[in-house]
């Protein structure tokens, strides 16, 4: 199944602005849990509440953030040289 360059922009920026609503909506509970001093983390079968080992709950909504905008950021003109380059590599190999 080939898609056009203009279908792969879009699902560039579908799954950009998934990335970053998946990273809003964890990260706004991993906040919350951030701040509630009876919540805690179990890291290697240890009970720990102080501020470090909750801010690792905020490390991957964070990151969906990051991923998020840079899909976003990527322009047309980039999908399509980035198809265009494939499309040569993988032309190498063709008979």
């Amino acid at each position: 199944m080939h898609l056009s360059d203009r279908a792969k922009y879009k699902y560039l920026k579908f799954f950009g602005y998934l990335c970053i609503l998946f990273g809003l909506v964890s990260g706004y509970g991993a906040i919350q849990n951030f701040f509630d001093p009876d919540f805690y983390v179990v890291m290697n079968d240890v009970k720990r509440s102080d501020p470090e080992a909750k801010l690792i709950s905020l490390v991957f909504p964070a990151l969906a953030i990051f991923i998020g905008i840079l899909l976003n950021l990527i322009s047309q003109n980039e999908v399509t040289s980035i198809s265009n380059a494939r499309e040569k590599f993988w032309s190498i190999f063709k008979k």
